[in-house]
């Protein structure tokens, strides 16, 4: 996987992708593969097949600033985010007309997209998981992308309607980025910034045609 960022200094940006077994949340590292060690029917769940395999085959993504989110009675909210002069990183919520309309809803009162400036491009699809295992007080909502050619990574976080403030401390877990295929990912830090007409498909045919009609022009 390879991963880009117009804001973020790659030799910073590389603590906070963390392939297995950093990936793995430091209380299961510590916990002992049996609960009663005369009794080997007592198995902790890091012994679990699948907890294994989720983690071996993901990258955890951790938040390289620290966030808080204070939401007011009236509906409003405001958004602080530590980057320490690290470019502009952007919080913004999911319009009402775009979600919560159209579902009854009384436990959640704002959807928030989180977007730093990082680009990820990959070979296979990836699912982008709530890092359950690390025991948030928050969730972030699951998602795949389809990264062949470089993808903005962005994450939602629902707010529930008891919520007051949300606080993400630097290094908070926010995403398990897990590949589609069973085998594990193998991050490169590209400094080299990447082409915006890969990006958009679209653009780039009319980049290309614009390119085209330009040199016939001249030709002639």
């Amino acid at each position: 996987m390879e991963i880009r960022s117009s804001n973020i200094p790659l030799e910073i940006l590389k603590n906070y992708f963390l392939t297995y077994p950093k990936n793995i949340p430091d209380y299961l590292k510590k916990m002992p593969k049996q609960f009663d060690e005369k009794n080997p029917n007592t198995r902790t769940v890091k012994t679990c097949s699948g907890l294994l395999n989720l983690y071996t085959r993901s990258v955890l993504f951790t938040s390289p600033f620290d966030i808080q989110v204070n939401f007011e009675k009236d509906g409003s909210w405001q958004a602080h985010v530590g980057h320490g002069g690290l470019g502009d990183n952007t919080v913004s919520d999911v319009p009402y007309q775009q979600f919560f309309k159209h579902k009854d809803n009384k436990k959640y009162k704002a959807l928030l997209k989180f977007s730093f400036g990082i680009n990820v491009q990959y070979k296979y699809p990836v699912h982008l998981n709530n890092p359950w295992w690390s025991l948030n007080n928050f969730e972030t909502v699951p998602g795949v992308l389809n990264c062949k050619n470089p993808l903005d990574l962005n994450f939602f976080i629902p707010i529930e309607t008891n919520v007051e403030i949300l606080s993400i401390p630097q290094g908070t877990p926010l995403i398990l980025i897990s590949s589609e295929v069973d085998s594990k990912i193998k991050l490169r830090f590209i400094k080299k910034p990447f082409d915006n007409r890969l990006i958009n498909g679209l653009h780039y045919r009319f980049s290309t045609l614009k390119d085209m009609l330009l040199k016939r022009k001249f030709d002639v």
